[in-house]
């Protein structure tokens, strides 16, 4: 970190140049200096580095060498995140945004879908997506945290914007097989915040038996353990995208319970495009 710290971007963005060019007084030009000046910042780059960039000379031709060529892969980096420091500092004032709070199931599914529409609609707006669990993301927008909560619904609440039933279905991987009368083996969250009580009672109230052999801390894991092809889940129907599967009828899996998809906003502030994401993900989510 202290080797970088030393840089002069100054001299670095002279280097780059130089490293394109491989002459001085080009780089002088299009630097707006003397051939002197560049040489004397190629020097002074040299001298910070403790390394020979360039090899140069009479009756030679100009060229990296290779100490030049790893520091070369370094200024083009650092001058482009200046610049990219620079344009985000200019713009941040002008750019709006909207926090987004939901689930990682609802960020990989409804959400993803709303995205383009959203984007193509409101081409300013920079929409910043923060997942966590049902319970957690209310909280979260009560406190300021975020602008909407997208997740299952949390009940009544002075802020929810819509609420919508959607069908539970039994989810599979491409490759899961199940024999008839078989114990059905699941996959669910470890902290149990889940969907379980739905599976385990459609099980119980069919007199067919479950096991729930793989639990994960994070929905990506249990998505890992249903596309491998290792157990079944339930996901709300419009959460389910390729390559998860929704259970074949053959399977004879129990009908299960709706549940209740849900967006809420924050009371405070203006809405303008905050309706139109609330539009879009109502739209998706009935």
């Amino acid at each position: 970190m202290y080797f970088v710290m030393m840089l002069d971007l100054n001299a670095l963005k002279t280097f780059a140049l130089a490293a394109e060019t491989l002459n001085f007084t080009t780089v002088a030009g299009q630097r707006n200096t003397v051939q002197s000046a560049v040489s004397a910042q190629i020097r002074k780059l040299e001298t910070s580095v403790g390394r020979t960039l360039f090899v140069r000379g009479r009756g030679q031709t100009m060229h990296l060498t290779p100490d030049g060529e790893a520091l070369l892969v370094y200024a083009r980096r650092l001058l482009a995140l200046s610049e990219e420091a620079v344009e985000t500092v200019r713009t941040s004032h002008a750019r709006r945004i909207i926090r987004l709070g939901t689930t990682v199931t609802l960020a990989m599914s409804v959400v993803c879908d709303v995205l383009n529409t959203f984007a193509q609609r409101c081409p300013d707006i920079q929409i910043q997506i923060q997942c966590d669990r049902s319970d957690a993301l209310l909280q979260r927008l009560e406190v300021g945290e975020i602008d909407i909560a997208f997740m299952m619904d949390q009940g009544r609440h002075q802020g929810r914007a819509f609420v919508h039933s959607q069908p539970l279905v039994w989810v599979r991987g491409p490759d899961f097989a199940m024999s008839e009368g078989e114990v059905i083996t699941l996959a669910f969250l470890t902290d149990g915040r889940d969907l379980r009580r739905y599976a385990l009672k459609a099980l119980d109230d069919a007199g067919r038996t479950g096991h729930i052999k793989h639990l994960s801390p994070h929905p990506i894991g249990v998505r890992a353990f249903v596309q491998a092809g290792l157990a079944l889940t339930v996901m709300p129907i419009s959460t389910v995208a390729a390559p998860l599967q929704i259970a074949d009828v053959e399977h004879a899996l129990p009908p299960l319970m709706p549940i209740a998809l849900a967006a809420y906003h924050a009371q405070s502030g203006a809405r303008g495009e905050v309706d139109v994401l609330l539009q879009l993900l109502e739209e998706n989510a009935g």
